[in-house]
């Protein structure tokens, strides 16, 4: 299932990647950038394996704005 990237109008979009199945899914949409990035820092920052789902904000146009650049590893969307 392919996840429409681009948040509601005003918000911002979490979405998560199962890196195993290549399947993303919609984690939530947010009003603040903030707590939208806590929510994906926080997630990737649980992360063990390198196998283990990855997350991501975008913007409500569709653009890439935060990834796991809080754990320092480089996995780009």
């Amino acid at each position: 299932m392919a996840v429409e990237l681009k948040a509601p109008e005003g918000k911002v979009r979490v979405v998560g990647i199962d890196l195993f199945s290549h399947e993303d899914y919609l984690v939530g949409d947010y009003s603040n950038q903030k707590v939208a990035f806590d929510i994906a820092d926080g997630k990737n920052k649980k992360r063990h394996g390198a196998m283990d789902d990855v997350y991501y904000v975008y913007d409500d146009k569709g653009k890439y704005i935060r990834g796991n650049e809080a754990t320092g590893q480089s996995i780009c969307p």
